[in-house]
């Protein structure tokens, strides 16, 4: 019998299987040679003395995804313990993280066809929905990026998720529960999933589609726990700003909603980083986004819409709503990983329309779907370079939107690891020109400052940090080592008091608080820094040396005698060890 439909056969699925992971291969294949970029350093790289310690896996469950000491409304704990595991394994070598995003990548793919044939039994439209998701220039930062990975830990369990539950059975259906709670740890996107199964229930026309209500009613069980777990560690359910509808908020929420819909369509202009400057409001962006949300209803309900597009459409509509930033969002209100599992309803309905398009007309269906994967694919390709290092990412951020002071800022901190302090102090005065209220990089002009010799510039850049944000304990120290610097001492010790009391376990702050004591003639005090800085850091040579002069100094021979074994034993050629 022939319904127009294409046969599930195991040995085709096995072919287009193995096709699609050829392609994602290929389309990803330089992504290995990138390096740790962007958020990598502060969620990987700055966390690996804190994943030594396996103590540590339950701080992971219980504390925020954030760079260590700072507060996001984040609570993504699957992703941090993948990081822990892999420094066990792989240490810092990036190439083995890149290619577990790639392969998490493949899998989503894979997921993302078997769940499409199993709801919808359709090779066609399967293949072609999985093959255009495989290349989609906006889901190169999840994958190119390691701290997105996240993102492909969402999707990949939303699609266990789903496909289980579209197989039936109980077990498979308790299974399908557990793999949307590891969704939600891995990333919020997928709170969208039990909205999506109520409504798509409530609309399709066809019986399987229906969703049993204690099924629904297990799915929303477990969002709850979720939120309360959330509410417990982060002390919010969303962030602290809430929901708000303003008439700026709502002119952000039109633009946003835009821009989502020209990423779906355009995904050629990229930009890993949008400000909300970058996104503004004009009346055709409002319009655009109000006609696009209503033919997303439209598909949604009504009677005649095939049960692919009006699943599409309904995914698209609740993945959009939430990243529309009726809750802002602290990171950006636009960023192209936000689409990773949203893009799965656009693809959807597009291989639905060329899928059609192939039944009618094979050799013009062919030809289309040429037209549009190998753009995608040579798009992704290239993007992937983008991502090879913070540099070429934030020299990108720059080219495509340079009135953007966060890429301004963290390009000049990439100058700064480069050793080019003139092109990072540019960067850095060109971000405060854009925003003057931005710490870190008034903190990094005065850095600059002192290496030039410029004690005054220095000290009032380092005022300036401090007075946006008198939490910054390096802003502390480096004003501190100004104030020593011009002889000011007793300004010096205050400040590495200060910078103390914010972080306690600052070796530096301990080093060169000893070192202003000592000078000031308070030697028992420098002993105290001293000692303080080398149990917390056993490795430094400075501190056990300088710790050695000053018990020697006092008298104690034999404390002297153990921290200049201890400096030989770290350099052996140290003459002052000896």
């Amino acid at each position: 019998m022939d319904n127009g439909t294409e046969v599930k056969s195991p040995l085709k699925d096995k072919k287009k299987l193995i096709l699609l992971l050829l392609i994602v291969g290929v389309v990803y294949t330089n992504s290995l040679m990138s390096g740790f970029v962007g958020d990598d350093e502060r969620l990987i790289i700055q966390k690996q003395v804190f994943f030594s310690h396996p103590a540590n896996f339950i701080k992971i469950l219980t504390s925020c995804d954030a760079p260590l000491g700072q507060k996001f409304p984040y609570y993504r704990p699957l992703n941090t313990l993948t990081f822990m595991l892999d420094h066990y394994l792989w240490g810092l070598n990036p190439f083995w993280y890149h290619l577990e995003n790639l392969l998490l990548h493949a899998m989503v793919v894979i997921l993302f066809y078997l769940f499409l044939m199993e709801a919808f039994e359709d090779g066609r439209i399967a293949f072609l929905a999985s093959l255009l998701f495989a290349v989609y220039p906006v889901n190169t930062e999840a994958v190119d990026s390691i701290s997105g990975r996240n993102t492909l830990f969402c999707a990949a369990f939303s699609l266990v998720s789903l496909l289980l539950l579209a197989k039936g059975g109980r077990k498979r259906i308790a299974v399908s529960f557990l793999a949307y709670f590891l969704a939600l740890l891995s990333k919020e996107p997928a709170v969208v999933l039990p909205f999506f199964l109520l409504s798509f229930g409530l609309t399709a026309r066809e019986e399987k589609f229906k969703v049993k209500k204690d099924v629904l009613i297990g799915f929303f069980a477990v969002t709850a726990v979720y939120f309360f777990i959330r509410r417990l560690v982060l002390g919010a359910f969303t962030s602290s700003t809430g929901i708000e509808l303003s008439v700026s908020r709502l002119k952000l929420i039109a633009a946003v909603y835009f821009e989502h819909f020209r990423l779906f369509v355009f995904p050629f202009i990229l930009n890993a980083l949008y400000v909300d400057r970058a996104v503004p409001f004009t009346m055709v962006k409002g319009a655009v986004a109000i006609t696009g949300i209503l033919l997303l209803l439209y598909f949604s309900l009504a009677k005649r819409t095939p049960s692919p597009v009006r699943a599409g459409a309904q995914w698209i509509f609740w993945g959009l709503l939430l990243v529309s930033n009726i809750v802002k969002i602290p990171s950006a209100p636009v960023a192209d990983r936000y689409q990773y599992t949203i893009i799965f309803g656009f693809v959807l309905i597009l291989g639905y329309l060329l899928a059609g398009l192939q039944k009618k007309r094979i050799m013009a269906g062919a030809a289309m779907t040429f037209a549009i994967v190998i753009p995608l694919s040579a798009r992704t390709f290239m993007r992937n370079f983008i991502w090879k290092d913070s540099f070429s990412l934030y020299s990108s951020l720059v080219r495509s939107d340079p009135e953007n002071p966060i890429a301004r800022y963290d390009l000049g901190v990439s100058y700064m690891k480069r050793g080019d302090p003139g092109d990072a102090y540019r960067e850095f005065k060109t971000a405060l020109s854009i925003n003057p209220g931005l710490p870190m990089a008034w903190m990094n002009l005065g850095v600059i400052s002192a290496q030039r010799g410029l004690a005054a510039d220095s000290e009032r850049q380092l005022s300036a940090a401090l007075a946006l944000d008198p939490g910054l304990s390096e802003a502390h120290l480096d004003l501190g080592v100004t104030y020593y610097r011009e002889g000011c001492l007793p300004d010096s010790v205050r400040e590495l008091k200060a910078a103390l009391a914010i972080d306690p376990r600052f070796v530096q702050a301990w080093l060169n608080l000893g070192i202003a004591y000592e000078d000031e003639g308070k030697t028992e005090k420098a002993i105290q820094g001293y000692r303080m800085a080398a149990q917390l850091a056993p490795g430094l040579l400075k501190a056990h040396l300088l710790l050695g002069k000053c018990y020697q100094k006092e008298g104690f021979p034999e404390e002297a005698a153990r921290e200049f074994q201890i400096v030989r034993k770290l350099d052996p050629g140290n003459a002052s060890g000896h």
